[in-house]
């Protein structure tokens, strides 16, 4: 059998758009892992995302996320539990932290170039479909910032994947995969995983009949789903009945009606910044979708695809709480609906495609080229500016010697500037951490003077990203910032008090004079302590300054 197996997969390799999809793929996992740890995790999520598995590993408690060793139910565990499991294998690293998600990635493109060979009966434009998916920046972003959004992607592509197969073959297990798929990303991010699905299905099942009446194994399929969706919520809620308000109430209904975590942004937020993070196929789409008008207004898959982002990005837009990456499942379906009418343009309308896609390859290298030549607060190797000449060089042979279709170039192009601009980002965040809102020169100062056995106290803002570099507690000392508003209702006893102090308070600033009698470091960021907080600058004999970062020992 397993011979078999093998010997077939050797035949499919021989297929050219096999060959070259494997080679994508081999391309894109060198791309991902060449230097994702190589620089410290990036305040606010990535370090909070990063910390808190930190704390979950350390405490084997996997049911119950800590973040600064105060209970935090923001979201459900799956993140953290993967994250744990990283530095089980790598150990308590950004490599461990960020593994994962580069794995992530590497799935959603699979899955993206299966399901368009299936949508569209065609492994070119399957492929097309995955390089353009790689290309957008917010796809890569993803895979640099530790947070829910791309395991969702990844359980909302399979799911989708799984009833398309269903709906066409109509075999029970795809149908339990989709079951599975959609448990396994609501117990990542909550029922936000069920909006895109839901909208993919009901259009989709238009035009594709089920081959199954309804039955046996459709209310099986449920109960697979809400076994596995929501085993994590019942099982606290019968500790706790408080966390059935909390999280039907705060966690669900708030964060949608309200800015209960200071993430509100205007309605017109996700249509101006999403063709930003999708450059250069989200400004070509609108393009392509007048050319192919008849195809997005019939019943068709155009059709399907179109509804599919356009219904949830509304949905996300009427929402309260707004951030990037939250509309990061709707970009697969982008870049098939982008890769599909790019491969249905009539051939006179192709230059537009390719001038537009080389202006803005050109407009990257030539800013990447110019760092040689100008002075910037950034750290730029010069390397960074002999790779985008010689990236110049080519793409004008690309579209100047290169035999096939005329469309693939933009397509190979866009792929190798954002394979650069991968690469580029990562020297760039390991050369200037400070300038990118990471920590590590910190906790790397602190450990240069052997001070990380003592306290350490973060005046007045959130830095999970020290506990991690630290591989310990910090102390957070609360003196009015909203980053440091904690929900301590599920506290079970005082033990989180150790870990924070509320400057605002009495008891706990007599609390924390008694912490300091014995050896701290005191760090503050941004601004040196207020006038009537010098008092706990003078405890210290030495202060210096890094940046932004003030520490005090």
């Amino acid at each position: 059998m397993i011979k078999y197996t093998f010997l077939r997969f050797v035949k499919k390799l021989k297929h050219e758009k096999y060959l070259l999809f494997s080679i994508f793929i081999v391309l894109c996992t060198l791309l991902l892992f060449i230097n994702v740890g190589t620089y410290g995790v990036v305040e606010s999520s990535d370090a909070r995302y990063a910390e808190i598995s930190r704390e979950m590993l350390e405490s084997g408690d996997y049911i119950h996320p800590t973040l600064l060793n105060i209970q935090h139910y923001h979201k459900p565990p799956l993140t953290y539990q993967l994250t744990a499991l990283g530095y089980q294998i790598f150990g308590v690293n950004e490599l461990g932290a960020r593994f994962f998600l580069q794995l992530s990635l590497l799935i959603q493109l699979l899955l993206v170039y299966a399901l368009s060979n299936i949508l569209f009966g065609n492994r070119g434009t399957a492929l097309w479909a995955a390089i353009i998916y790689f290309s957008f920046p917010l796809t890569l972003i993803s895979t640099r910032n530790l947070t829910t959004d791309s395991f969702l992607a990844t359980f909302v592509l399979l799911s989708i994947y799984s009833w398309v197969k269903y709906r066409k073959y109509g075999k029970f297990r795809y149908l339990y995969l989709t079951a599975i798929s959609l448990a396994l990303g609501f117990y990542t991010k909550g029922p936000v995983v069920l909006l895109l699905p839901l909208v993919f299905i009901i259009a989709y099942n238009r035009i594709e009949k089920s081959k199954n009446r309804f039955g046996v194994h459709h209310l099986l399929s449920l109960v697979v789903f809400l076994g596995i969706s929501l085993w994590w919520f019942v099982f606290l809620i019968r500790e706790n009945g408080a966390f059935a308000d909390y999280f039907l109430g705060r966690q669900t209904v708030e964060r949608f009606g309200k800015d209960v975590f200071n993430r509100s942004e205007p309605f017109w937020y996700f249509v101006a910044f999403a063709p930003l993070v999708g450059l250069p196929w989200l400004l070509i789409l609108p393009y392509l979708m007048v050319q192919n008008r008849k195809s997005i207004l019939k019943k068709g898959i155009n059709s399907v695809l179109t509804l599919s982002f356009v219904i949830p990005l509304v949905f996300f837009s009427i929402s309260t709480s707004k951030r990037i990456l939250y509309i990061l499942p709707f970009y697969s379906i982008l870049a098939m609906l982008t890769a599909n009418l790019l491969a249905n343009l009539i051939s006179s309308k192709e230059k537009v495609i390719d001038r537009s896609v080389t202006i803005f390859s050109m407009i990257v290298l030539l800013v990447a080229t110019a760092t040689m030549f100008i002075h910037t607060n950034y750290v730029i190797p010069k390397g960074v500016g002999i790779a985008s000449i010689l990236l110049i060089v080519v793409i004008l042979a690309i579209y100047r010697y290169l035999q096939g279709g005329r469309k693939f170039k933009p397509v190979l192009v866009s792929f190798l500037v954002s394979g650069f601009l991968l690469i580029t980002s990562g020297l760039l965040m390991q050369k200037n951490e400070l300038e990118f809102n990471i920590s590590r020169p910190i906790s790397n100062f602190i450990k240069s003077k052997n001070l990380q056995d003592r306290n350490i106290l973060i005046y007045n803002t959130m830095k999970p990203s020290i506990a991690f570099d630290m591989r310990k507690p910090v102390i957070s000392l609360y003196d009015g910032s909203n980053t440091l508003a904690r929900e301590v209702q599920f506290e079970e006893n005082s033990a989180w008090k150790s870990y924070f102090y509320d400057l605002t308070d009495s008891i706990d600033t007599n609390r924390l004079k008694g912490l300091m009698e014995r050896p701290s470091v005191l760090v503050s960021y941004k601004h040196p302590l207020p006038e009537n907080r010098q008092w706990l600058a003078k405890r210290f004999s030495t202060r210096k300054d890094i940046g932004k970062w003030h520490i005090y020992y």
